[in-house]
């Protein structure tokens, strides 16, 4: 498992690549559509993991590190655990306008796990992967 994450996070590293998954809308509002990637789904115990997009509806601007840094979306990695109904985001990237990664977390060591809220786009990233790990 953890060589696949592994194998994850480079990919979030490389500009561009991004465009060459295959995404899944999975909500939208006033701010932005959101997409999760089916296929970087990987089962660890009670934990799941996930790559989850977000596409803004206009470019932000922010000042990351001290700098001004422009971002039209961000790519990050979300871990779920169904039973307890929780989620957290592990790692996030910002992809600027020309796809390039212009400001990265990294991974975050201890993040505080958050109850996923109904009717959200959180919410159905959870019914998605969570619906359809259960047996039939």
């Amino acid at each position: 498992m953890r060589v696949g994450l592994a194998i994850v996070a480079a990919l979030l590293a490389l500009p561009g690549l991004a465009g060459d998954i295959e995404w899944l809308e999975i909500g939208a509002d006033t701010e932005a559509r959101y997409y999760i990637n089916p296929g970087s789904i990987q089962v660890e115990g009670d934990t799941i993991r996930l790559q989850k997009r977000q596409v803004f509806n206009s470019p932000l601007v922010d000042n990351f590190t001290g700098r001004r840094v422009l971002f039209k979306e961000s790519i990050g990695i979300v871990e779920l655990d169904c039973g307890r109904h929780i989620n957290r985001v592990t790692q996030i990237d910002m992809i600027g306008m020309d796809g390039e990664v212009v400001w990265s977390s990294g991974k975050l060591k201890q993040r505080m796990w958050e109850e996923v809220k109904d009717n959200t786009h959180g919410g159905a990233t959870f019914e998605y992967v969570c619906r359809g790990l259960k047996p039939s």
